[in-house]
């Protein structure tokens, strides 16, 4: 990323304002990230009324990791059956030619 590409944006997080340097291509993914983040932490805090805002945090990034850990192993697992279909593939074209 070179210092053209990037652009300092504020935002908040949990009732806490963060500045961040980002590439720009990536303002409106970082933006809807916090506002899910947020989102999530609100909707934790009508169910967990005890907990702090720290507590409320760390359980929805948990939530959002588990997801991102699910997409890789469904990613990988699709990327592993796309090779062996394009073998398949390339025997067939070869055999054929």
């Amino acid at each position: 990323m070179s210092e053209s590409d990037e652009i300092r944006i504020n935002i908040n997080v949990a009732e806490r304002n963060y500045r961040l340097t980002i590439d720009k291509a990536d303002e409106e993914k970082v933006r809807r990230a916090a506002e899910l983040i947020n989102e999530r932490v609100k909707e934790y805090k009508s169910v967990y009324t005890d907990k702090d805002y720290l507590s409320l945090v760390s359980m929805a990034c948990i939530q959002f990791a588990t997801t991102v850990v699910k997409y890789e192993k469904d990613s990988a697992f699709k990327d592993q059956y796309l090779d062996k279909q394009l073998d398949v593939i390339d025997e067939l074209l070869t055999e054929n030619l």
